[in-house]
């Protein structure tokens, strides 16, 4: 299988497929607005994502009240957890947030030592690093109550006594050399700042975790906490010997031209006409056959996956196959579509409007990936069933602008046959899908454009993804680059000193549409 790696796409979207990628990285997906998904549990209602956050919206009855959430983590050995939290309020007794890092122990049947990170719990105006005991009550659902099982590990000075604060954090754990705690008050503080370390204090943390936030409420301060970029990554980044004094994004020297891969995602059809399955097509990109049984298809929402596991069939150089529930019905469909590429295979079911399919590795290498949602069709066909998505090129590790609808002289649909040309597609587009740009050619770009849609994705040149979203171009995330590259790149959850190719598809308010592609480095973060 070696053979077929593709060298940026090697690590690709750890982040989302953190239980099948072996460097576990785990972060929040607060993309989708509305209640947080299945994956978190006990106290969701009590809690809304927007604007890529995830803020407490408690009731304002009963008048005092808790609300937990938590969700499920794999975690590394040496361990980074990094977030924002939010107060519009004067933390007090009844009123504090709690970030939930991880569990160290059971303590009895409905009880569990944690590793809090605590912001003004009992009223004191300090954020500490915290062992706590967490007791589950019995009833359904059930709450949480937290308590401290010792002084703090670290503790920060006296800094809650305001509202309206944003505290960037960052807590190191290494079973070697023990614990540290940086914080960093945003729009005050240009870098994170060690508050202390704790060497004591070695616990083996299980492997299998979970993370979460808590916060205490009253009626008159029942939406006073807001969470973003919250992480967990290995702790393996040198951040030893970085200047101090921040830059402007510079560009950095084009990288070689990529390789052609082996399997990739080639066609899908998550929404399909009555009676017709739902389909995944592959292509081998390679100049050397591959078989199927090598690969695992990673299939459901960003956080809440099912991987299927594909059955032994050779694939030749240049060769598509297609992966349904029922290769008969879709034939019956697509009558001139070559039968015999047709695979049968237990897919779980695709969502329709939006979705994640990842193709790894037997290994657990996820080599390619792709978010599919209603916001990659032309108006008038949003849910439309019937409409396939397809990739343009296989040379290219952008997502972003590398998938279209099937042509509509195709039918929509080119099931195990070369993919269609779009129909939207401009001729000087096509000659030109990935412009690189300079910093000061992307924002003139935006700037053209302000009431247009900004699609931007965010790569390592790993080909991992760091950060993805869609916005009107005046208030795009990629504007704060100009003037807060720093804190811009903090605010996703972004610390390492690395190169980064961002990717934007310009949805002008008149339909037309441009790419361009932009390499930059920090060289302080």
């Amino acid at each position: 299988m070696s053979s077929l790696r593709y060298p940026f796409l090697y690590l690709f979207l750890l982040a989302f497929f953190p239980a099948l990628a072996s460097a576990q990285v785990w972060r929040d997906d607060f993309s989708s607005e509305g209640k947080p998904t299945e994956h978190w549990r006990y106290d969701r209602s009590s809690y809304t994502i927007s604007g890529g956050a995830l803020h407490l919206t408690a009731p304002q009855s009963p008048a005092q009240g808790i609300a937990a959430l938590v969700t499920n983590v794999t975690l590394p050995r040496q361990v980074i957890w990094r977030g924002q939290v939010e107060m519009d309020l004067f933390p007090s007794a009844t009123n504090y947030a709690t970030v939930l890092l991880c569990a160290v122990q059971a303590l009895d049947a409905t009880s569990y030592e944690y590793i809090a990170l605590t912001f003004g719990q009992g009223g004191d105006q300090r954020i500490s690093l915290q062992r706590m005991k967490v007791s589950k009550s019995p009833t359904s659902p059930p709450q949480l109550r937290l308590s401290p099982l010792a002084s703090p590990l670290i503790s920060s000075s006296v800094v809650l006594n305001a509202s309206g604060r944003k505290w960037d954090y960052e807590v190191r754990y290494s079973p070697e050399s023990g614990w540290q705690l940086a914080l960093r008050d945003v729009g005050i503080q240009a870098h994170m700042e060690l508050i202390g370390e704790e060497d004591r204090y070695h616990p083996t943390l299980p492997e299998k975790n979970t993370f979460g936030v808590y916060c205490a409420y009253t009626a008159a301060h029942h939406e006073g906490w807001h969470f973003r970029a919250l992480s967990i990554a290995p702790d393996t980044e040198d951040t030893e010997g970085q200047p101090e004094e921040p830059n402007e994004p510079k560009p950095t020297p084009t990288p070689p031209e990529n390789i052609k891969a082996g399997l990739l995602l080639s066609e899908v059809m998550p929404h399909p006409k009555p009676d017709s399955p739902e389909y995944i097509e592959l292509y081998n990109a390679s100049d050397t056959p591959c078989d199927l049984a090598d690969y695992i298809l990673a299939t459901g929402r960003n956080n809440s996956y099912h991987a299927t596991p594909l059955p032994a069939h050779p694939i030749p150089a240049g060769g598509y196959v297609v992966v349904t529930k029922d290769p008969d019905a879709l034939s019956a469909t697509y009558p001139k579509a070559p039968r015999e590429t047709f695979i049968q295979v237990a897919l779980p079911r695709l969502l329709n409007q939006a979705g994640v399919i990842g193709l790894l590795t037997k290994e657990e290498l996820v080599i390619d990936i792709l978010h599919y949602s209603n916001d990659l069709r032309p108006k008038g066909m949003k849910n439309k069933p019937g409409i396939a998505l397809e990739r343009k090129s296989f040379q290219v590790i952008e997502e972003a602008g590398n998938w279209h609808i099937a042509a509509r002289s195709a039918g929509f649909a080119t099931p195990g046959e070369k993919n269609s040309t779009p129909d939207t597609t401009t001729e000087a587009e096509a000659k030109k899908p990935n412009q690189r740009v300079s910093a000061e050619e992307l924002f003139a770009l935006l700037d053209s454009a302000p009431e247009g849609t900004c699609t931007f994705t965010l790569y390592r040149l790993t080909g991992e993804l760091v950060a993805r979203g869609t916005s009107l171009a005046q208030a795009s995330w990629v504007q704060a680059l100009r003037t807060r590259p720093i804190e811009a790149l903090h605010s996703i959850g972004f610390y390492s000193r690395t190169p980064l190719l961002l990717h934007i598809h310009l949805l002008r308010p008149d339909k037309t549409q441009t790419q361009a592609s932009l390499l930059f480095q920090l060289v302080s973060l």
